[in-house]
């Protein structure tokens, strides 16, 4: 064919170009007049999958949970205005919690920017880019089709290295159509890989470990983010070390393994704040955890051992946040675990020996007198007791779950009472902590992932994001929601009792009783009703099996609260201040 007759590479052709490269498949949106050519583009390609969610927000989660199961470059969408706005908690959620996405919005026309164009924008007026500034690695408006590939490969490389992170790119409509020129860079040329880490450190840790008489590993977040699970409990068994989790990484550590002290944290475990809140630690090691508020019970003073804390995170700037650090460790934890036992070895190899006295201890028991409510984890009184079904869950869950929990009492819960095993993943969006988040997610989770896809949330989330499971519908996408229903927004029910003046906030609970699994039917879902012991079991053995969206409510007892003594007195404490 001619030149004269070959068509013009478009901005939406160029921007295409890098997602594919990037491995993006899907993009999670919904469309609107002002970022149409773009959805259009994106529903024409073979290669992309267009989800049209129901609300922006949703369409944030889904693409957040799609990143944090191991999928390629994650991309939500929305048009200009309310549909950029509506976006932002969504994307808050990512940012907090360092996971990668692009964020694409609509800008009005080029030609009518600062002339009051329908849904506009601009820095002048509502600036959407400043907006999305304080909550992406990178936020742009992109000033013309020729400097599409230097923004687009800009933020790709922000998004994907270092600490990840979600990017955003504001485009006026009318670029997408225009003539563009194609600057290819392959993404291995702009976007290159590294492991770096500190040998003198690693060393220095290392021996520090090797010699530490009661060590522990606190584990967060960024070892699920860099893969480094089986190493850290390859480390914690070479020892022997104690190991609990921040509640984001619940089940990064097995908690069925001897060595599992739990959660450290709110909702946690006696046995991990009983450890580390002791002088018996003498050396912590944590990886990829920022010691938090949620995770240091409001920095607990007694948190930092006796003898020496070393931290590894991917950003030197969380590190030292909260307390003193005695060897710091910056890189991916991963690399850095690996690289830790390989010193450990060679050193047990030149005739040292590990000092721990933990190995001549008695194996952590994980049986009900571990948790706070032995007697209602047991219990056979219906309505079925928050903690007793979840026992009953943790029973049948498939050895390959992956298990979302939303925001909420019943969050609470599912960190205290569901135990996380072996090959199983609990994904928890605790940074932000944002209800909604884990109702939509697990649908992004859930086309990027063969494994089961379970999603425990609230009677109030499913009310607050429950639209979504009309996505999951409409693309026949098997997710199996167990929504607890106690009829109210429970962890405010709870915790209004236990601050202030100790009166219950009455307004947080539902006048007229939410039928949850006779919505899910009329929006297209199976459900089933569960409401005594022995009935969660069979329910999700018949939820799994249909390879359908699915509803499981579970009517509880409404008088037993979550686990929220210290998320309470940490309130009370920032109160008093």
């Amino acid at each position: 064919m001619p030149d004269s007759e070959t068509p013009a590479v478009t901005m939406a052709d160029v921007f295409l170009h890098y997602l594919r490269a990037e491995g993006a498949r899907v993009v999670f949106g919904v469309p609107g007049g002002l970022l149409h050519p773009f959805f259009s583009a994106v529903e024409r390609d073979p290669a992309f999958r267009l989800i049209v969610t129901r609300h922006e927000c949703g369409a944030a989660f889904m693409a957040d949970g799609f990143a944090r199961v191991g999928g390629p470059l994650a991309v939500c969408a929305g048009t200009s205005g309310p549909g950029a706005t509506n976006l932002l908690t969504g994307v808050a959620v990512a940012y907090s919690d360092g996971v990668p996405m692009l964020v694409v919005t609509g800008q009005a026309p080029s030609h009518s920017l600062g002339k009051g164009a329908a849904q506009e924008t601009p820095p002048e007026d509502i600036d959407i880019v400043a907006m999305f500034k304080p909550i992406t690695k990178y936020s742009t408006m992109i000033p013309g089709p020729a400097r599409l590939a230097h923004h687009l490969r800009r933020a790709l490389r922000l998004a994907l290295t270092g600490r990840p992170g979600p990017v955003h790119l504001n485009v006026p409509v009318d670029f997408w159509d225009r003539p563009a020129v194609e600057d290819w860079f392959d993404p291995t040329t702009y976007r290159p890989t590294y492991e770096l880490f500190d040998r003198r450190a690693v060393a220095a840790a290392s021996r520090r470990l090797l010699g530490a008489r009661r060590p522990v590993l606190l584990v967060g977040s960024g070892a699920a983010t860099s893969a480094a699970a089986e190493h850290v409990r390859s480390l914690a068994e070479l020892l022997p070390a104690r190991v609990a989790t921040t509640p984001r990484a619940k089940g990064v550590f097995p908690e069925d393994h001897p060595l599992s002290l739990g959660v450290m944290g709110i909702a946690g475990h006696a046995a991990a704040r009983n450890v580390l809140l002791s002088d018996e630690v003498d050396v912590l090691l944590t990886v990829g955890a920022s010691l938090n508020e949620t995770t240091t019970l409001n920095w607990h003073k007694d948190f930092r051992p006796s003898e020496a804390l070393i931290q590894i995170d991917i950003s030197a700037d969380r590190i030292a946040r909260n307390y003193p650090v005695d060897i710091a460790l910056v890189g991916d934890a991963q690399t850095i675990s690996i690289e830790l036992i390989y010193h450990i070895h060679r050193l047990l190899r030149d005739g040292e020996s590990a000092q721990s006295q933990w190995r001549g201890e008695p194996e952590i028991d994980h049986g009900h007198e571990f948790y706070d409510s032995a007697a209602l984890r047991q219990s056979t009184a219906t309505p079925i007791t928050p903690q007793r079904w979840r026992v009953e869950l943790g029973e049948h869950l498939p050895d390959d779950a992956i298990v979302f929990s939303d925001i909420g009492g019943h969050m609470l819960f599912n960190v205290h009472d569901l135990q996380i095993r072996d090959g199983q993943r609990f994904v928890l969006n605790m940074g932000f902590g944002s209800m909604g988040h884990g109702t939509a997610a697990p649908i992004g989770a859930a086309l990027v992932n063969d494994r089961p896809i379970i999603a425990i949330i609230g009677d109030a989330c499913f009310a607050m994001q429950g639209m979504e499971l009309l996505t999951a519908v409409e693309y026949s996408i098997p997710v199996v929601w167990i929504v607890e229903n106690n009829q109210m927004h429970g962890i405010t029910w709870f915790g209004s009792q236990m601050v202030g003046d100790g009166k219950p906030m009455e307004a947080v609970r539902n006048r007229h009783p939410v039928d949850i699994a006779a919505i899910a039917r009329a929006m297209g879902l199976h459900s089933w009703v569960v409401d005594s012991p022995g009935q969660i079991g069979p329910a999700l053995g018949e939820a799994l099996a249909a390879r359908r969206p699915s509803v499981i409510e579970v009517r509880v007892a409404t008088d037993i609260p979550p686990p929220l003594g210290p998320r309470a007195q940490i309130i009370a404490g920032f109160r008093d201040r």
